[in-house]
């Protein structure tokens, strides 16, 4: 008689997964918090995104005839910038008139509305819109490049005699208005005893700023420099006064 061969063993129970083995509420429960955490990198993305377009639609807005008009908003959590805080805003513009300048180009820096700094590239003469000359010691004041030095030239009432004097040097901000000039080298024509118009024009100079900035301005300097074949201008600035915007 034949004897049967025995049946093979059944293969063990598997064992149920971490995530089967969970209680509904649990699974419920980290679905929700996965939910908000796509939620939330998403916004930290998109908000701040949505922020900047807003920035460079009202500037473009106000100023139709500026080119290249970039903006960045920043904010941790970002839904600050819901309600218009931020920890930092960077604007970038080519070709724009603000107060009667035209800015090559503008880059406005701030921390927290309106207080910014600007940093800005003009043409000489653009420069001198920012002055006021009445009570600069230089007659019809003149503003160019030598180079990467900057150039001031007028007429300057020595007390005997008015001359015509050309000086090379460096603008120096002080006070926020104020800008002084340090002159390297002065020319002197138009009277006869240049030598010691030099030492009273070099004194003169050395004590009393040679522009001041416009008061109606809400821009203050805190550096002049040449820059290629224009100057390159930093310092602080009103955001609201300057671009006229509300963000």
């Amino acid at each position: 008689m034949r004897q049967d061969s025995p049946k093979a063993a059944p293969p063990p129970a598997r064992k149920a997964g971490p995530w089967k083995r969970l209680h509904r509420g649990w699974k419920v429960l980290i679905i929700v918090v996965a939910v908000l955490i796509v939620l939330e990198v998403a916004g930290e993305i998109a908000i701040p995104r949505i922020a900047s377009s807003i920035v460079v639609n009202k500037v473009k807005d106000k100023y139709p005839q500026a080119q290249d008009v970039s903006a960045s908003v920043s904010a941790f959590p970002a839904i600050r910038l819901a309600f218009k805080d931020y920890s930092s805003l960077d604007v970038k513009v080519s070709g724009i008139t603000i107060e009667n300048i035209n800015f090559k180009t503008i880059e406005l820096k701030s921390n927290k509305w309106p207080n910014g700094t600007y940093t800005a590239v003009v043409t000489p003469g653009e420069v001198m819109r920012f002055f006021t000359t009445t009570h600069s010691y230089v007659l019809n004041p003149a503003l160019s490049l030598v180079g990467n030095k900057i150039q001031v030239s007028g007429d300057m009432d020595l007390g005997y005699a008015v001359a015509g004097i050309t000086a090379i040097g460096s603008l120096t901000p002080k006070e926020g208005k104020q800008v002084f000039f340090a002159p390297e080298t002065i020319t002197v024509n138009g009277i006869r005893s240049t030598g010691q118009a030099v030492d009273v024009i070099r004194n003169v100079m050395t004590s009393n700023p040679v522009f001041v900035i416009r008061e109606n301005l809400p821009f203050t300097v805190t550096g002049i420099s040449a820059s290629g074949d224009a100057i390159q201008v930093q310092g602080n600035v009103d955001l609201a006064k300057a671009l006229k915007v509300n963000l």
